[in-house]
């Protein structure tokens, strides 16, 4: 619907900006050459609650709950007004009837159908809504003009990073081959030295592992020996101790009988004693001599370790250090042969540009006419901006009836909620 200037203002003053028609004269209402009647509004879905014409106004509210919200404010004043009519039950059918009488008034409902006031503000509120769909349509439009004016400069962006090496390649192509001709010689031959030095190490490490194993058999060899005497000695004290603990427990039995005995049978109970003290005293003293034996081998063990640790040391840590070269030398040798790929792929693109200069020249027509394009998506998105503002603008009486309609319904609730309560 096209935009018109509505002159007669909404404010107390409905005499302000009418026309002054001379005392003693009758009054004649001139329709506005640019009004369009109500009826011949395109429905939307949004109007569909209001009349179509102004002629058989009614004075009852009618429904514009089915209008969508728009606006901020409105959320915020319909919530203002259900928290008064909570904290203040007893004057909620008041409010009702005030909000009532504000969206009746919104909508350009009042009670005579022949007021020319009403007719005026009932195009006043169509034009209302038109612009608040309006605004809805071209806020979805910018969003997605501002997508595809992104995706453009990134695609500009690109193109000029190509478009300027191209033209570096054009300008300076010999200094550049020669450039990539002497990375691809110089890391080439580093890679063969590294090659040929990976080789070398192989072949140490693989002797030095084969020196140490040898080593190992060998040390084995006189470990196994005293790893049997030491196995002895442990199984020699172990059973000595439990032979200790055997002879103490049938010591104590003997002392509780011989304590328990009396007359003749003490005697016999204190001769039991005497044998089993001294088998005790016995068993005693063979723990005490396998446990030096032990010890005795378990030192000659961990010597003999000790030493053979510090024979195959040397050989363990060259043996470390190889395989870490090892390492080393593979990952030297994969970086230089990257390097190496990278550069000859940067001389064949320069090859490729240097024998099809024309491909530079479309992508230069190319970065123009995008750049152009960009231009223009720019000026068409900040008209569209204006456009919005302006149905932003436009819509706001709109907004305002779809808040007293949402704050209408909201007291009307709580209002029932209260009275329900009672």
């Amino acid at each position: 619907m096209p935009d018109r200037d509505i002159s007669i203002p909404m404010g107390p003053d409905r005499t302000q900006g009418m026309p002054i028609v001379p005392a003693g004269e009758p009054e004649q209402i001139q329709p506005s050459p640019e009004a369009i009647p109500p009826s011949q509004v395109e429905s939307t879905g949004i109007f569909d609650a209001l009349p179509d014409t102004p002629a058989t106004t009614d004075a009852r509210p009618r429904q514009a709950a089915s209008a969508p919200m728009g606006d901020d404010d409105a959320g915020t004043d319909a919530t203002a007004g259900a928290a008064g009519a909570r904290e203040n039950p007893t004057v909620a059918a008041d409010n009702a009837k005030g909000a009532s009488a504000a969206a009746a008034a919104a909508a350009g409902e009042t009670g005579e159908g022949d007021d020319p006031d009403s007719g005026q503000e009932l195009d006043e509120m169509q034009q209302s809504f038109a612009a608040l769909r309006d605004s809805i349509g071209q806020g979805r439009e910018l969003k997605e003009r501002e997508k595809q004016r992104e995706e453009l400069g990134e695609r500009i962006k690109t193109d000029r990073e190509e478009l300027a090496d191209r033209q570096e390649i054009l300008a300076n192509y010999h200094a550049l081959v020669a450039e990539q001709d002497a990375i691809v010689n110089q890391n080439t031959q580093q890679r063969e030295a590294r090659k040929a030095e990976l080789a070398q190490v192989s072949s140490e490490l693989q002797e030095a592992s084969d020196a140490l194993d040898r080593m190992r058999d060998y040390h084995d060899t006189q470990l196994n020996p005293l790893e049997t005497v030491l196995g002895r000695a442990r199984a020699t004290a172990e059973q000595a101790k439990n032979d200790e603990r055997s002879r103490k427990a049938e010591l104590s039995a003997a002392e509780k009988e011989a304590e328990r005995s009396e007359g003749g049978d003490a005697a016999v109970a204190s001769a039991k004693v005497k044998v089993f003290e001294d088998a005790y005293e016995e068993a005693q003293a063979r723990s005490r001599a396998a446990k030096e034996a032990l010890e005795q081998a378990q030192r000659e063990y961990d010597e003999a370790r000790q030493s053979v640790e510090q024979a195959e040391a040397p050989l363990e840590r060259s043996v470390e250090d190889m395989n870490k070269r090892i390492e080393e030398l593979k990952d030297s040798i994969e970086r230089l042969g990257e390097t190496i790929s990278a550069a000859r792929k940067r001389r064949q693109y320069c090859d490729s540009v240097y024998q099809y200069p024309n491909e530079t020249e479309k992508l230069r027509l190319s970065v123009e006419a995008d750049e152009a394009t960009a231009r223009t998506m720019d000026a068409e998105n900040e008209t569209l901006r204006g456009k919005l503002a302006e149905s932003k603008k436009r819509s706001r009486m709109a907004k305002l009836a779809i808040a007293a309609v949402v704050l209408i319904i909201i007291v009307a609730i709580v209002t029932f909620i209260y009275v329900s309560s009672r």
